[in-house]
This record gives C-alpha cells, structure tokens and sequence, in this order.
C-alpha cells in the first residue's frame, strides 16, 4: 500500500499533522518509536503540569488559615502524585488513539529512518517494515543531551523523563540550567519540600526571556528558598 503521506514522530507536531491530512482525505501512516503523544504528552507539558497542580494545591493550603479554613497535617504523597500523573497521561494517550482509530490512521512502532525518496524504513528489535509514501513529514522532535562531566544515570543524574519516574521525592536537587525547563521543575520540587539549587551558565536564568522578567522569578524563587546561581558552569 502506498500512503499519500507518512509522519515520522508522534508527537504534537506528528499527530496534528496526521488527523489533519486524514481529515482531507489523505490515507495516512505515522512512525513513533515510542509512545504516541510524544515528549509533551509522556515526558513534558502534560505530567509536568499536573504535578505543578498538585504542588498549588499543597501551597495553596498551606496559606489557608489566612481563608479561615483549617487544614492541618497535610503532607505530600510523592508516589502517589506520580500515579496521578501517569493516570491522566494514560487517559490521554488513549483518547488520541480513538482519534487515530476515527481517522483510520495507520500506526507503525519502531525508529523510522528515510530509505530512499518515497520510502520510510521502520526498525523494531524483530522485524523491518518499508512504506511507501507520496508525500513525508519528518516531526521526529528532540532529546535531552548529556552534559559532561555529568552523564544521565537514572539515579544521582536524571533528565526530564528520568525525574518524573523517581521512587522517592528527592530532599535535595540541583538544576543544572535555569531555561523555562528548569526553571518548571525548580518551582515543583521546592513547593512540595526539597531544597534546590539552580545552576545557570549565563548572566540570568530565563535567558530567552527579558531581564525584567528574569528577575522577577529570581526574587520570587530566592524568597522560597531556591538558591539560584547565574554566571557558573558545572565542572564536575
């Protein structure tokens, strides 16, 4: 079968792309080596948001008193919140399936790889599978990159991915890059009890952002106790 168009990547990019060109009556296959909904929906936007809601709530009934409301040993469930999180993932990875099902679009799991023009290679551990396709659209997306002398092991050195999978809630945590990444899973940890640390190699966490802006969420971090430090590189 030749498809009129084949998406490598299924995230926001890929998926979008992939209802769209189905709705126009496209005959379509997408390529995802993982988990459909990609970075965002299984290591990004979607947890990470629902974490940050579950540690408002915590501060936000941590200043209840002042509402006359009285809430007294309330502490944090870290493994719980991570259930949580993988509920609502969960929830939404099969919601996107039902579309992709709707639309009658094809999925193929492996690591798609361009063979030749019209042609898409998908790899798994067991077989290979070639497409045919009129039309491709490469939405493959990104990875986090180590950064020596650290190297990700899952345990002492974690990533994005990594640190939404933690047995435990860390007591201490240095984040090494104060971007809007970072600077999301600094606000996070420290609401729900750990101390931490930001380490930024530039003059100002929040680099793509105006200096105002950046220090603005310096004070407000430093007054809750993060220790932001900018101007410094990690060296071992």
């Amino acid at each position: 079968m030749t498809y009129d168009i084949c998406i490598i990547g299924g995230g926001p990019g890929g998926y979008s792309a992939a209802i769209r060109g189905a709705q126009l009556g496209g005959k379509v296959a997408l390529v995802e080596k993982e988990s459909l909904g990609g970075t965002c929906l299984n290591h990004g936007c979607i947890p990470t948001k629902n974490l940050f809601a579950a540690s408002e709530l915590l501060r936000k009934l941590d200043h209840a008193a002042s509402f006359g409301i009285k809430a007294q040993n309330v502490s944090f469930d870290f493994s719980a919140a991570l259930n949580g999180k993988d509920e609502v993932v969960e929830h939404l990875k099969k919601g996107l399936h039902k579309l992709f099902q709707t639309h009658k679009i094809d999925i193929f799991n492996g690591k798609g790889s361009i063979e030749e023009k019209g042609k898409i290679r998908v790899d798994t551990p067991t077989q290979v599978t070639v497409i045919d396709a009129k039309k491709i659209i490469i939405a493959s997306g990104s990875e986090a990159a180590d950064i020596p002398p650290l190297r990700i092991d899952g345990r002492n050195v974690v990533g994005n991915r990594e640190i939404l999978r933690l047995p435990e809630k860390p007591e201490s945590l240095i984040i090494v890059g104060g971007g809007v990444i970072g600077c999301e899973f600094a606000n996070i940890f420290s609401r729900i009890g750990t101390k931490v640390t930001i380490v930024e190699q530039l003059d100002k966490i929040l680099p793509e952002c105006e200096r105002e802006i950046s220090r603005l969420v310096q004070k407000r971090f430093e007054e809750r106790g993060i220790d932001v430090q900018t101007g410094k590189a990690v060296v071992n």
